[in-house]
């Protein structure tokens, strides 16, 4: 890892609330580091296919996914349960050197498999009551370059972020209330990606 090689991105949330801060390491994994634990995440995370309800029509998620924690409790978006799995030895040490470089704590996980291109997230803020009510969320991408997409609630601004294999971003308080972010399909893409995805929650 290059400690050196971070990048702080300011984020304006509102007149009242100021600006927050992403910051960014592009290569916070070696490409060895990271092409292993993008094998073995996709190996061996207990993946699962979960739908949703669209006008009417229930759909597949155009990804894979799991929510990694306390094994008594659950979390929920967008009317999906997801129970939480116990974090297997490899995943915690991984939650473990994310807690101690960006020097927050984290004990939870949305881990997703976007298995190419077609596979993608739509707008949505990480604003569950259950997070608190500032949180912090810890961004972990391997494999694929996608490009990470934020836009403000008000006044629709964008930011774009290239998300390079073994990259971390660490969104700070008060992005998830003022901004939405998404991953894009990027229809001729093949190659697949997993993304980490780390919170903090008290209990749930």
């Amino acid at each position: 890892m290059d400690l050196f090689d971070q990048q702080i991105i300011p984020v304006p949330l509102s007149a009242e609330a100021g600006t927050a801060e992403i910051s960014f390491w592009p290569n916070w994994l070696s490409d060895a580091e990271a092409d292993a634990l993008l094998q073995t995440a996709i190996d061996k995370t207990p993946w699962r296919q979960d739908s949703i309800k669209i006008m009417g029509k229930t759909i597949p998620l155009p990804r894979l996914q799991n929510w990694f924690g306390d094994p008594e409790t659950s979390y929920t978006y967008s009317n999906i349960r997801l129970q939480a799995v116990s974090f297997p030895d490899w995943m915690d040490r991984l939650r473990l050197s994310v807690e101690q470089h960006t020097e927050k704590p984290f004990n939870r996980a949305l881990v997703n498999y976007y298995r190419h291109g077609r596979d993608s997230v739509d707008w949505h803020a990480d604003d569950e009551p259950e997070l608190g009510p500032a949180p912090v969320i810890a961004s972990l991408s391997l494999g694929a370059e996608r490009v990470f997409q934020l836009r403000h609630n008000q006044s629709k601004e964008r930011l774009s972020i290239a998300l390079p294999h073994g990259s971390l971003l660490l969104m700070g308080p008060g992005i998830q209330a003022h901004w939405q972010h998404r991953i894009a399909k990027v229809t001729a893409l093949q190659e697949p990606r997993v993304n980490f995805t780390f919170r903090y929650m008290e209990s749930n």
